[in-house]
């Protein structure tokens, strides 16, 4: 089977890899990295389907790249997650 040479084939790779990834870094409760992994894959995704011009990728994956910058942007401007770092930073010291 030969490979395509556009770069969607590279970008849908890479978007599943990371998204495979994101779904590690979920269950092993890695938070908040996956969600930017997650973030990453799906917004490449949405990129695959825009460049397929394949509406139920590109609506699947806008709604879920919107819910998850939510939930990035919620994370940095409304929780103390500087707090947080410092203190696992105090207790890998301790």
């Amino acid at each position: 089977m030969d490979r395509p040479n556009g770069i969607d084939w590279y970008i849908k790779w890479f978007a599943s890899i990371v998204l495979i990834i994101g779904a590690a870094t979920t269950a092993m409760d890695m938070y908040p990295y996956n969600m930017y992994f997650q973030f990453t894959g799906i917004t490449g995704w949405l990129i695959v389907g825009w460049i397929w011009k394949d509406w139920s990728l590109i609506v699947v994956n806008t709604v879920g790249s919107l819910i998850l910058f939510a939930g990035i942007i919620h994370y940095h401007f409304f929780t103390d997650w500087m707090l947080r770092i410092y203190e696992y930073h105090l207790e890998a010291l301790l």
